[in-house]
């Protein structure tokens, strides 16, 4: 049972009291990086924000539980240090004065102590996997693709589906393995970041994307023999919940997951700040993700309300613009070169693939406004707007030195409807932000070596890909003090 913690004074009081059982040289490393940037990093975390999260997860009977903060210090060093083995870590933990120091304890938790922990979070067990036939991986279509092209394996059907399922929220979703950790990593970082001012609240920008995450495991499994059962052949996969997906960077196939971030970029202090991270199937459509953590974090959050949410092409549906039209967002979302023969286009002649009319002499016209009483956007001439120098149509387009005027109404294109024009200067200006979820994809994978890990299953990628996220905003604390 829980039945103590160690509060953030508590853990401060330890460094302070206990430094004098470091020797020379223990001294010396802890003054410098990356161990003095670590203890400054830890002194800033408050177990307080996160108790009533993780007390419902113990017994209220047993033996004491070890200090959970202890072990959230330990799993953050862990990864500050670049570790990827919880048992190589745990044998260094046991044999190094100094980490002991850091994560606020002498007697450190065994690694066995660790997995559970992760358990514990997560709700999974790693061990009480199920057996299969061999070809549970379900096979990849082996078509060949381009380098950056998706594997599109979903229909317009799936994604209305899916924003109808979540057009009241993402309550169904809370029994999900991921729902404890997102809390964690809420309460415990996203919130306190808003609230030190480097996430602005009042103009959020938010950027979703997802990439490729490999594991070091086989397709074919390991053959177990089963007495009780005739037939097909029974194997033991080491990561079940995988399956194969496309990777459009290395132009493969692979087995794995899809680490999904939603991001913010703060002009202000110039860092990229992760505010949502997930752990989705590898075969799944980033369309999907994009909607299913965009509705969560929205859950999670009730009263935060970003003002644009930036995506690439893959999200270029209209149920995913009349999705977050529904929630007052603003979708900047890249136009998907394949739409540009879709029918929609073609049944209207006057508006170019980007939704802006185009005048008699084939120049895009010029907008000029948004009118949200009628929920339409106005363009004027390109001439007398002074864009180009000459017209053929001049005299005979219209009479008035103001020039032609064109409204397009929302109506039923969600992709045209809203105040921001496609590839106006301000929707470029918006859409820059959407490569800060490239830069925290790059960090967690690579800086904190989340691809790297001597992990398979789910849950534990889950786990450390929440840890990183935490790192990840310490860094930015730190950075501003």
């Amino acid at each position: 049972m829980l039945n103590t913690y160690s509060s953030t004074w508590d853990y401060r009081d330890f460094l302070h009291s206990n430094k004098v059982f470091l020797d020379r040289s223990q001294l010396k490393r802890l003054d410098s990086n990356p161990y003095r940037s670590a203890r400054h990093k830890l002194c800033k975390l408050d177990p307080a924000l996160v108790f009533d999260i993780l007390a419902p997860l113990y017994s209220h009977t047993g033996r004491p539980a070890i200090d959970p903060f202890i072990l959230i210090r330990s799993f953050i060093l862990m990864q500050h240090l670049h570790y990827v083995s919880i048992k190589r870590w745990c044998e260094d933990l046991r044999n190094d004065t100094l980490l002991q120091y850091l994560i606020g304890s002498f007697d450190p938790p065994s690694s066995s102590s660790h997995y559970d922990f992760i358990i514990r979070l997560t709700d999974r067990d790693p061990h009480l996997t199920d057996l299969f036939e061999k070809d549970h991986y379900k096979k990849a279509d082996k078509k060949k693709l381009k380098k950056g092209e998706k594997l599109v394996n979903f229909s317009s059907e799936d994604t209305f589906s899916l924003c109808e399922k979540y057009k009241n929220g993402a309550e169904s979703d809370r029994q999900r393995m991921m729902f404890t950790l997102q809390s964690l990593f809420n309460a415990l970082v996203v919130i306190p970041s808003f609230d030190k001012g480097l996430i602005d609240s009042n103009n959020l920008t938010l950027s979703g994307d997802g990439s490729s995450l490999h594991i070091h495991a086989s397709v074919f499994g390991h053959k177990v023999e089963v007495p009780d059962i005739e037939g097909d052949k029974i194997y033991r996969f080491s990561a079940p919940e995988a399956d194969i997906g496309w990777d459009s960077d290395l132009t493969s196939y692979y087995l794995g997951y899809t680490f999904y971030n939603i991001a913010y970029h703060s002009p202000v202090y110039n860092c990229d700040l992760p505010v949502f991270i997930s752990i989705e199937k590898a075969s799944r459509h980033d369309a999907l993700s994009c909607i299913s953590t965009a509705a969560q974090f929205l859950d999670l959050n009730p009263d935060i309300r970003p003002k644009h949410f930036c995506h690439d092409s893959a999200a270029d549906s209209t149920a995913i613009y009349q999705y977050f039209h529904s929630n007052s967002i603003i979708p900047v979302i890249d136009r998907n070169p394949r739409r540009k023969t879709d029918k929609q286009y073609d049944e209207k002649e006057h508006l170019n693939e980007d939704g802006v009319p185009v005048c008699a002499a084939g120049h895009p016209m010029i907008y000029h406004g948004y009118d949200p009483n009628r929920c339409r956007k106005k363009y004027r001439c390109p001439l007398a707007m002074g864009k180009i120098e000459s017209c053929p149509f001049q005299d005979s387009c219209s009479t008035s030195s103001y020039g032609r005027t064109v409204y397009v109404v929302d109506g039923d294109d969600a992709r045209n409807a809203g105040p921001l024009p496609f590839k106006s200067d301000k929707w470029k200006q918006i859409y820059k932000n959407r490569t800060s979820t490239e830069r925290i994809n790059n960090r967690v994978l690579n800086n904190y070596n989340l691809q790297h890990m001597h992990v398979r299953n789910e849950a534990k990628f889950a786990f450390f890909a929440i840890m990183a996220g935490i790192n990840i905003h310490l860094d930015a604390w730190s950075d501003i003090d």
